[in-house]
């Protein structure tokens, strides 16, 4: 699972990338799918909201300003690669990697 660690070391296209892909997995999947715990999640936000007009990230049409203060993604249409990405990370972390 991705620490705080993870998350101050994030660039702010990282940053949209892990807020989409773990906002997918709370809302879409849910259960035992986390990509991190509620405390990592909330420091991302804060960090994206700090860097988000430093973003150029294709992906950052699809999360707003309303987004960003509720802390959610709930109502987000997940473009088919962040459920890929999501898979994939999934993948890697049963791997071992």
């Amino acid at each position: 699972m991705k620490t705080i660690a993870d998350i101050e070391d994030m660039s702010p296209n990282l940053l949209v990338s892990w807020f989409m892909i773990a906002s997918y997995a709370y809302y879409r999947i849910g259960g035992t799918g986390q990509v991190m715990d509620d405390m990592t999640f909330d420091r991302l936000v804060q960090r994206l909201r700090e860097k988000y007009d430093e973003a150029d990230h294709p992906h950052k049409e699809h999360i707003t300003e309303d987004h960003l203060n509720a802390g959610t993604g709930y109502d987000i249409k997940y473009p088919t690669i962040v459920k890929h990405a999501y898979a994939s990370y999934l993948r890697e972390l049963h791997e071992g990697g």
